[in-house]
């Protein structure tokens, strides 16, 4: 015969046993999602924190120097030759400090993608701020200018920060050479621009 006492027993540790199984598994998965909750915050909060250091090709931008005159841009030639709108006239412009690749019938590695990076900094209708030198146009009439955004983006710099041209020193045009020469050691040294595809 059946003992009546063991059966009701073990039937009520059964029931006991997933009681307590059921309610150990509720505080794994708690413990397991504040784990993860923790993890999400150390990771969002940790990546937003981290000092990411900006490209080399990202010029500071700097104090628009005095003595510059305001100007529009009419359009982009090439990555240094630009035309623009000054005081009611059309002028060529030579950038000064850089060269980059030529383009078209002579093209050169790089000089689609310089002539490109420059009309994307200085698209047409551009306001800028331009100022000459010592020297105001080359042997072809080209107005020598260094080129300004009104946030502070120095034009010149930044082609030569980013590796779409290499330094061309204009003498006696000479302003900004120590500021060019790094500029341009820095892309050289991160290989971006023409110095990492040509």
């Amino acid at each position: 015969m059946l003992d009546r006492t063991y059966v009701d027993t073990t039937a009520e540790d059964l029931r006991l046993g997933r009681k307590l199984r059921r309610k150990a598994q509720a505080r794994r998965l708690i413990v397991r999602l504040i784990i993860l909750g923790v993890l999400a915050a150390v990771v969002y909060f940790g990546l937003s924190k981290l000092d990411v250091p900006e490209s080399p090709a990202a010029a500071e931008p700097v104090a628009v120097p005095d003595g510059t005159v305001a100007a529009t841009i009419d359009y982009v030639h090439d990555g240094d030759t630009l035309f623009i709108m000054l005081k009611g006239e059309k002028e060529k412009v030579r950038l000064i400090g850089m060269d980059t690749p030529e383009v078209g019938d002579d093209a050169e590695c790089y000089g689609d993608e310089a002539r490109e990076h420059l009309r994307a900094l200085l698209p047409e209708g551009t306001k800028i701020l331009v100022k000459s030198d010592i020297e105001k146009r080359d042997q072809y009439d080209r107005r020598l200018f260094y080129v300004f955004l009104a946030d502070g983006t120095f034009v010149n710099q930044e082609l030569l920060e980013s590796g779409a041209g290499e330094l061309m020193e204009f003498q006696p045009n000479m302003a900004y050479s120590e500021e060019f020469h790094a500029a341009e050691s820095r892309a050289m040294d991160a290989g971006v621009g023409m110095w990492g595809a040509c």
